[in-house]
């Protein structure tokens, strides 16, 4: 009868990658992952230290977190720098005996830190389709030097420490969606608040407006107030950007808005508040196109100031469309920046029109956009409809021209027709 063998290396490997793949099954935290990784590569090759670095694809980087004292720092090196970057971007496993003799690795780490590097095991870690994920770096074998058992080893680790890290990923990525549906439905709530709830009733006007968010929350704010007895200002403005910043932006410059329209500031001037007060709170990426038109009731005359907005039309009764546009910067570019204010006179059947751009910008399937000169169209045909009608009318050609394609961009539209 032939004696047992006692436990051989294969039998070591098979314990160490059943242990991996327990340790790494009870975790969705990504930290906590590449710490279990990194120390069962480490003691099993009896190395004296490690690192894994996850690739960036997006970057052509790859990166790692370090622990220096108490704090954590991000390392970020470009692909086929040094030998991790090397072997992230050829996937080849690097084995060298002696560091300072291989020209690609990078002494300075070394000086910096006072370890004194000999040698170097660097593999790939590979999903089960075979792309490279990451890079295990292994430093100084404790007794002798790496060999093809732990170059082995290191290739079996592959396969359960990707489906780890790819499962914590997807983990965070689903965290991190609920974070932003959260986001944007307290963003939403808030500015469904700002928009008004109802239009004001002003003798000869006749209003109709709406706001058309293309996700749950729009980057769109309009605002019908009635000032005085017979006076009415409409504002129309667009966002950059989506979510709670801009939300609370808007919330801002409503505040601002209201504040300067009860105080009577003239339009031009009053624009040039909005400017600076959005200038101190919003962030580089963050501006304001804006539109006031403030309707004298006693004199019949429209008043009206553009902060880098689509400029409104003016339809006449007898079809003819003018463009108001006079124009300046958006808010919150330039905090000094002046505005000029515009003036025309309103005749019974004329109507006022204030939209965003994601009215011309809406698409169809083969990509083409709405575009300005079908939507003066639409609203040279409709000139004897009431306000109501030609919103109504502008929309429908809308989603008959995009044939059910998801909205890109929030649609905002405001119609003002005077009946004397």
């Amino acid at each position: 009868m032939t004696p047992l063998k006692p436990p051989g290396q294969s039998l070591k490997l098979l314990k160490a990658l059943l242990a991996a793949g327990q340790l790494l099954n009870s975790s969705l935290d990504l930290k906590r992952i590449l710490s279990v990784l990194l120390d069962l590569a480490t003691k099993y090759l009896r190395a004296e230290r490690g690192t894994i670095y996850l690739l960036d694809s997006g970057k052509k980087e790859l990166w790692s977190q370090v622990l220096i004292g108490d704090q954590t720092l991000e390392i970020r090196l470009p692909l086929g720098q040094g030998i991790a970057g090397f072997v992230g971007k050829t996937g080849r496993t690097l084995n060298i005996k002696d560091a300072y003799q291989d020209p690609r690795f990078d002494p300075e780490v070394d000086q910096q830190s006072g370890y004194r590097t000999r040698t170097l095991l660097c593999a790939p870690m590979r999903n089960k389709s075979g792309e490279t994920i990451g890079v295990f770096q292994l430093l100084n074998k404790k007794k002798g030097h790496f060999d093809k058992r732990d170059e082995k080893f290191l290739a079996a680790l592959s396969l359960p420490a990707s489906l780890a890290i790819e499962n914590a990923r997807l983990h965070l990525t689903e965290i991190e969606q609920k974070r932003i549906e959260k986001e944007l439905e307290v963003a939403g709530e808030i500015q469904r608040q700002l928009l008004p709830k109802s239009l004001p009733s002003l003798r000869g006007l006749d209003l109709s407006a709406c706001s058309i968010p293309c996700y749950s929350v729009g980057g769109d704010f309009y605002d019908v107030l009635q000032i005085g007895e017979n006076d009415i200002a409409l504002v129309i403005a667009d966002v950059a950007g989506k979510g709670v910043p801009a939300a609370l932006l808007v919330s801002t410059l409503q505040a601002a808005l209201h504040a300067y329209l009860e105080a009577g500031f003239p339009a031009a001037e009053l624009v040039a508040k909005l400017n600076k007060v959005i200038s101190e709170y919003a962030t580089e990426d963050k501006f304001i196109t804006f539109l006031i038109c403030i309707y004298d009731g006693n004199t019949r005359s429209l008043r009206y100031v553009n902060a880098g907005h689509n400029m409104p039309f003016l339809l006449g009764a007898d079809a003819k469309l003018k463009e108001l546009d006079k124009n300046g910067l958006c808010l919150g570019i330039l905090p000094g920046s002046r505005y000029e204010e515009g003036e025309v006179s309103l005749r019974s059947g004329d109507t006022l029109i204030l939209y965003t751009d994601g009215l011309t910008d809406a698409a169809n399937k083969r990509s083409e956009l709405f575009g300005l000169q079908r939507f003066r169209s639409i609203l040279a045909r409709a000139c004897d409809q009431d306000a109501k009608t030609i919103q109504e009318r502008v929309l429908q050609e809308i989603r008959i021209f995009t044939e059910g394609e998801p909205q890109a961009d929030d649609i905002t539209l405001v119609v003002m027709k005077a009946a004397f």
